[in-house]
């Protein structure tokens, strides 16, 4: 009785904590929006360069150009400016749902998704400089060779396992046990990356288990071919958050315009960019573009920026009663990597993620005082890459299931937080969750790194300002529901390991509501639980596909450029053909990495007039033959 008691006086000083942080992050956004209105935000008519987003893409894509001393960018970013908490990596979960969330919701699920609210998956998504990068877990995995070796290539530019590399190892600026011969003194790396400064006795259980079911342990999973376990690296600099927006500052030749919401590329005779036009200040305004615009909007935005456009599926733009200049499969192809898993195992080793961390002045005094300490712990301790079953594991086969550990779950915080943010329905949290509130738990995240389910983006209606419509369609496709079942199969054989008895994990055996027809631990139970506890990883990718100019199916060339377009380029994750077998913000930095190179190349050929007879071809393109 007296440990419930000091239990629920804990969590009292914890809601409070984090009720003040989220009173904060509202303030700070009103003192943010009230600065916009107030100083002179004046621009240039006319700039070399026009970046629609400030994520990850954006910003580095802003900063390789503006290397250049002679070269002009504006970047416009619909979100404010961060505040240096939230450098915070333990604060990214309370961002989520606040004014710099863009707060996206997918439509009610047919297959999955059973267990949040409406059948609906939230997706946060970073509406501030930096993007994502400031809302993700930063964790940091490049992926297999053969993910990249699968893109399509052509005589203009080739994206291999080779080539990808090259851009990783140019945007990284490595510290710790890993990749310490690799040669980053390129541009001296543009994103920090550092191993962990905390683990939990969790995450060296999960190892042992690893050794002990024949998995290798400790190996570097950011080399090409490798499988088996790691402790995370993140893109995190002395304890604290490190967002690609820090590239932006300070840079006299960049012109950051936030709170800027775009509405459409500007086309000129209907292929040519020349400029965006935006809402700033409840005014609609235009900025030109001499050399190009570039769109790193994101997975969601940029279609629907490029629909709002004109360029897109015809039908769908006839609909919105918005002229058609180019007909591409826009929005189509969409991917998602798909988790479950939360609060999986219950144990009795301490975590650093719990009510007390929070509320600890000591740890607080660890992070701002010493850069150490339970606050810089970004959550995802350990990564894991296999093959299931389903696929034989060979050297050149990238693997089809990932295992995240966090050494706490849903529970730990009493739904003060995370229950909202992930859209756990009210009886998903009372009969499975909520027994576990106060207990010490683990949360091993299966993963499905290729899923053969594919989804949409579509507009809403022709308002800039209205959310566009995102559609999964998670688990649509039968093998990804057996294949994430065989991923929860080998989380179940990891957890019966030795090694984790001797941190006293066992499988939580609570049947999850809904699924009380089933036996426990059959493949139709996990079926069923997966159908259920169906998680995003914030993972969307696809929605302006690379790809060759003659494949349909594609929206952007080899050279990131839209197809049937002048000075139209797509830098972000919604160009990836295919996901990734890893977290994506990485190949995000990659991407964009290479596309410095491209732009700039592309302009020094047009300037010498190497492109004349391709771009006297786009003049009189053809509009690819494609209806949705």
């Amino acid at each position: 009785m007296l440990f419930y008691g000091y239990y629920c006086w804990i969590l009292l000083v914890y809601s409070f904590c984090a009720s003040l942080f989220t009173v904060f992050i509202y303030l700070h956004y009103g003192f943010d929006k009230l600065s916009s209105w107030i100083t002179d935000d004046s621009v240039e008519n006319v700039y070399d360069y026009v970046i629609v987003g400030a994520g990850t893409a954006g910003s580095i894509v802003a900063a390789g150009l503006a290397t250049d001393p002679d070269v002009s960018v504006i970047i416009l970013e619909a979100g404010g400016s961060p505040s240096p908490l939230f450098d915070i990596p333990l604060s990214a979960p309370m961002l989520q749902l606040t004014p710099y969330d863009w707060q996206y919701k997918t439509v009610p699920q047919r297959y999955s998704c059973f267990g949040l609210t409406d059948k609906v998956s939230p997706w946060p998504r970073g509406k501030i400089l930096g993007g994502s990068s400031r809302l993700n877990y930063m964790v940091y995995v490049r992926g297999h060779c053969n993910d990249y070796n699968t893109w399509s290539s052509d005589d203009n530019e080739e994206w291999t396992c080779n080539e990808a590399m090259k851009y990783f190892r140019r945007s990284e600026r490595q510290t710790g046990r890993y990749h310490n011969n690799y040669d980053t003194h390129s541009r001296f790396g543009s994103v920090a990356v550092s191993d962990l400064k905390l683990n939990s006795p969790f995450a060296d259980a999960l190892l042992a288990a690893a050794l002990e079911l024949g998995f290798k342990p400790n190996i570097d999973l950011n080399t090409c071919n490798n499988t088996g376990f790691m402790k995370v690296q993140s893109t995190t600099l002395n304890g604290s958050r490190f967002s690609t927006d820090k590239l932006l500052y300070n840079k006299k030749n960049i012109k950051i315009l936030t709170n800027s919401h775009v509405e459409k590329v500007l086309l000129r005779r209907g292929y040519e960019a020349w400029g965006v036009r935006y809402w700033k200040r409840r005014q609609m305004r235009i900025v030109q573009a001499r050399r190009a615009v570039i769109l790193s909007a994101g997975t969601v935005a940029t279609p629907q920026i490029l629909m709002l456009s004109g360029i897109g599926p015809q039908r769908h733009l006839d609909k919105h009663g918005i002229k058609t200049f180019v007909n591409l499969p826009v929005g189509d192809n969409l991917q998602d990597h798909v988790a479950t898993g939360l609060d999986i195992i219950k144990l009795n080793s301490s975590s650093p993620i719990w009510h007390t961390t929070m509320t600890n002045p000591k740890y607080a005094y660890d992070y701002f005082v010493k850069s150490e300490g339970p606050f810089t712990f970004p959550g995802c301790e350990i990564v894991g890459l296999m093959h299931s079953p389903f696929i034989k594991s060979v050297n050149n086969t990238p693997p089809d299931i990932q295992i995240m550990t966090l050494p706490a779950g849903l529970s730990t915080d009493a739904g003060v937080v995370l229950r909202k943010a992930m859209g756990i329905n009210n009886l998903l949290w009372k009969n499975y969750f909520a027994p576990l509130v106060g207990q010490s738990v683990g949360t091993m995240l299966a993963t499905l790194l290729h899923p053969k389910s594919r989804g949409v983006v579509r507009l809403r209606s022709s308002d800039p300002f209205e959310l566009p419509i995102i559609d999964p369609q998670y688990l649509s496709h039968p093998d990804d529901l057996h294949t994430l079942s065989k991923g929860m199969e080998i989380l179940v054989d990891l957890i019966e390991t030795r090694a984790m008895k001797r941190v006293n994990g066992h499988l939580n055996r609570q049947i999850m509501p809904g699924c009380e027809a089933f036996t426990f631990g059959t493949k139709a139970y996990w079926g069923c639980y997966i159908r259920h506890l169906t998680l995003t990883a914030y993972h969307p990718v696809g929605t302006c596909k690379m790809g060759m100019k003659n494949d349909k199916t594609s929206v952007v060339d080899t050279t990131l450029r839209v197809h049937n377009t002048n000075h139209l380029f797509v830098v972000d994750a919604s160009v990836m053909p295919t996901l990734p077998s890893s977290n994506i913000n990485s190949v995000v930095m990659m991407i964009a990495e290479k596309a410095v190179d491209i732009i700039r190349r592309m302009w020094f050929l047009q300037k010498s007039k190497c492109l004349k007879s391709d771009i006297l071809l786009q003049r009189n393109y053809t509009p690819v033959d494609y209806i949705s």
